[in-house]
């Protein structure tokens, strides 16, 4: 039942954004990320798609988890409760992929971007790692 707890969360934090969005950046309410910021179009557009996501996800994961629980395998709890974070996540995922590609059809994504999966770490003496 906790794919469907945390689906209705979901659906209820989606749809409150997509009735209410925020009308500026703020730390309690609203979807806030760098890409966000960028501009006052960018954060109205990440508003719209995090909500739109938030959603979706929430529904898909509140439906697998009546299915779940309709073909009795609540007793599988753990691997559950593990995965139920990936929904979790998705949502932020798949808001920023959309904000990037925005921006890039804008040509208004930032100069100082780095890809998150780009990133390289590299080792130096001592306890930094640059």
């Amino acid at each position: 039942m906790i794919y469907v707890a945390c689906g209705l969360v979901l659906m209820a934090v989606g749809i409150s954004w997509m009735v209410i969005p925020a009308k500026r950046p703020c730390r309690f309410y609203g979807y806030l990320s760098y890409l966000a910021t960028v501009n006052n179009h960018s954060f109205k557009y990440a508003q719209k798609q995090a909500a739109k996501y938030n959603l979706l996800f929430g529904t898909i994961q509140a439906i697998l988890g009546l299915l779940i629980h309709w073909l009795g395998w609540d007793r599988y709890f753990i691997i559950w409760l593990i995965t139920f974070v990936f929904f979790i996540i998705l949502p932020f995922v798949y808001t920023e992929k959309a904000l990037k590609k925005y921006l890039l059809g804008r040509h208004e994504l930032p100069a100082d971007y780095v890809e998150p999966d780009q990133i390289k770490h590299k080792k130096v003496k001592g306890f930094k790692d640059l």
